[in-house]
């Protein structure tokens, strides 16, 4: 998992700043590595230590990370955005219930033939894949 430091490096890399923002932002996914994060969760984080910071502001840093693929937005039935740190994960995919809103972490395996078939057909080979599957799990499938 990255540093704190490696991820500030990879900013500055990108041409952005480093804010204070950015660098308790950056610090929260880490910290939450394991788990996605609601967006409540994140402005109480950051209201905490920034008060006064904006919405609109912790909008754009979220914006911001999601483009540098540092994390991942879901969109989750009944638990609305979520956010989840993926930075130099080789594949997160997750697959949640459009019903009841259960989120479930792809398996590799299932990449892994998606790769193969990526580089056979389209002669592509991935650097990193990221995909959210919306569907209906077994238990909230009908007939």
């Amino acid at each position: 998992m990255r540093k704190h430091k490696d991820l500030l490096a990879v900013l500055r890399h990108n041409r952005q700043r480093v804010t204070p923002a950015r660098r308790f932002l950056l610090q929260l996914f880490i910290d939450n590595h394991s788990r996605s994060l609601s967006l409540p969760e994140i402005q109480a984080h950051l209201q905490d230590r920034l008060p006064g910071i904006n919405r609109s502001s912790i909008y754009r840093n979220l914006e911001m990370l999601k483009a540098l693929s540092i994390i991942q937005e879901l969109r989750v039935v009944r638990k609305g955005r979520r956010y989840q740190f993926v930075f130099e994960r080789p594949v997160h995919h997750f697959i949640i219930c459009k019903a009841c809103g259960k989120v479930s972490k792809g398996k590799r395996g299932f990449f892994e033939q998606v790769e193969r078939s990526l580089q056979d057909i389209h002669d592509f080979k991935k650097a990193n894949l990221s995909v959210t599957f919306y569907g209906f799990c077994s238990r909230c499938r009908v007939g």
